[in-house]
């Protein structure tokens, strides 16, 4: 799918398509090597979804830059992300750290935990847990559909601690957290900036 202003033809406002007359969602104006797949994945749609509500858009493969066109709300699509609920029995996550493979913990500079290629992802909790689910979400963001699952460890029954070995990609940065369940009830720890320089 492209944006026809990469095609060189010169696009007056009186082409580009107005925006529809309602819009159960949010508008959004196309920017410069926008694509329609690029948009539904940003925010969480299908190609589909954004043209059933935007009937303007007569062609799926040509949207222009400056044309305003209505984004739907999510619909209800799996997700990764265990959707942390309160916890009554108080669950919580006591520490999330980061070590080196053979358990040192990895220095901090500038508020970013330095990591390594491949690094021991551990995070405590407070009772033993079934699951424990490792995501970084990368920074700039600021959402947590774009979160990527690190990996899943399901501790014995005994222990309060998970922890995954990360393969970490080089240029990594982002933020890491922990979603910790037991049968259904979940608890969420707190972010942890983490960088691995491109070098």
């Amino acid at each position: 799918m492209s944006n026809d202003n990469e095609k060189g033809t010169v696009i007056t406002t009186r082409q580009i398509p107005a925006p529809p007359r309602s819009c159960s969602g949010q508008l959004y104006t196309v920017k410069a090597s926008d694509t329609l797949f690029g948009i539904a994945q940003r925010f969480g749609v299908t190609v589909r979804n954004i043209t059933a509500v935007n009937p303007q858009i007569a062609n799926p493969d040509i949207i222009f830059v400056g044309q305003v066109i209505c984004i739907p709300t999510a619909g209800p699509t799996p997700t990764p992300t265990p959707t942390p609920t309160p916890v009554p029995d108080g669950l919580r996550v006591l520490t999330l750290r980061f070590l080196s493979e053979t358990g040192q913990p990895l220095p901090t500079v500038g508020g970013a935990v330095q990591l390594l290629p491949r690094v021991i992802v551990r995070a405590t909790f407070n009772r033993p847990v079934s699951r424990a689910f490792f995501f970084l979400e990368p920074t700039g963001t600021e959402t947590c559909e774009l979160a990527r699952l690190i990996g899943v460890d399901c501790p014995s029954a005994v222990t309060g601690v998970a922890e995954v070995l990360w393969q970490v990609p080089s240029g990594t940065l982002g933020r890491v957290f922990v979603v910790a369940c037991i049968n259904s009830v979940c608890a969420k720890s707190g972010d942890v900036l983490v960088v691995r320089n491109s070098t």
